[in-house]
């Protein structure tokens, strides 16, 4: 088995060896999975994989693989919305400029590796001018050509480009298996591999970065303190959180995305400790905070917004107006009540 560096995906690395062995590799690849379980890194070893010099591809330390990895392989592209070069902004969108591009480049041999690999990071970002452009190199891919597209919207692509791809889901891992990395292989105390492990959802990336960057954990606690702030807010507060959201979303859909599932984790919380199940709490270290706040509100009430929670996202990815869909999801918060006198914040 190739030394595949990556946690929990090994239905998927046991399909790719083979394909390598018997070289029988698809022409292009879906990679499917929620932020941070791993596609980046599963593409960026598969553009390895194709170009190792090794015996056990990818072997993660011959010259092909180094430079892939240290993101200087002229052979390996990656391509995601571009800044504008006029306002300065970034493109919400991959555009039909960069597909063509690609089309271009697929033409010329590899320079120093077996494959050109082209990584569309996001590909449900493809503009459909984009997305019709890309099914023709789909469609007639040269031999020497690998297409790897990224997503966490598979639904969002066009189902000509998802039927011409070979599907490949990453999954998360389960919390023991996701500890067990942690705390052996970076350090972590059991604790505090525990909370990891349950915020980021069993995705290993955005664990790991946490590790090895703090702020990711300042910037959950901001996101909470924030949230609370709107829950126990009036009308004009939340109106104003809808607002805000909804100019972010014009800038980073993602960055509004992962917003609210911190708000979908928040109310799950609140229902599972209603329902009896605090060994389900994912926001363990908000304990106390969330069992105060339980006692403010009806069981079926936080169901209510839960699933507007859900609904919301959904409208937000068919392309709803952002900040009527937010102001509705304002409207079915409960409205606030007294706080208990004994609550403190966790």
């Amino acid at each position: 088995m190739a030394p595949w560096k990556i946690h929990g995906q090994e239905h998927l690395t046991a399909t790719l060896d083979r394909g390598l062995h018997q070289g029988q590799l698809a022409h292009a690849y879906l990679l499917v999975g929620p932020p941070h379980v791993g596609k980046d890194t599963l593409a960026l070893q598969l553009a390895q994989a194709v170009n190792c010099l090794g015996e056990d591809p990818p072997c993660g330390q011959c010259t092909q693989c180094r430079r892939i990895e240290r993101g200087i392989h002229p052979d390996v592209q990656r391509i995601a919305p571009t800044q504008d070069e006029r306002t300065g902004r970034l493109h919400t969108e991959i555009r039909i400029d960069q597909v063509r591009a690609i089309e271009r480049a697929t033409a010329m041999q590899p320079y120093e590796g077996r494959y050109r690999v082209f990584i569309f990071d996001g590909a449900e970002r493809l503009s459909l001018d984009a997305a019709n452009a890309l099914l023709k190199t789909l469609e007639e891919p040269p031999a020497h050509v690998l297409l790897l597209l990224t997503t966490v919207e598979e639904e969002a692509l066009l189902s000509t480009i998802r039927s011409r791809c070979q599907r490949l889901e990453l999954r998360p891992l389960p919390e023991d298996r996701l500890v067990a990395v942690l705390t052996e292989e970076h350090g972590v105390t059991t604790e505090d591999a525990r909370l990891l492990a349950r915020v980021s959802g069993g995705n290993v990336g955005w664990a790991v970065s946490a590790v090895a960057n703090p702020k990711l954990l300042d910037e959950r606690q901001r996101r909470l303190e924030t949230l609370l702030s709107v829950v126990d807010g009036g009308l004009e507060r939340r109106f104003q959180y809808a607002q805000e959201l909804a100019q972010q979303f014009g800038r980073d859909r993602g960055a509004v995305r992962e917003e609210l599932g911190f708000w979908l984790l928040w109310w799950r919380d609140l229902l599972v400790l209603m329902q009896q199940a605090p060994d389900l709490v994912v926001n363990v270290d908000w304990r106390q905070t969330l069992e105060d706040r339980a006692r403010r509100f009806q069981s079926g009430e936080v169901a209510i917004v839960v699933r507007e929670l859900v609904a919301t996202l959904e409208r937000l990815e068919q392309n709803a107006n952002p900040r009527m869909t937010l102001d509705v999801l304002m409207l079915t918060l409960p409205a606030p009540k007294p706080v208990p006198a004994r609550q403190e914040m966790a």
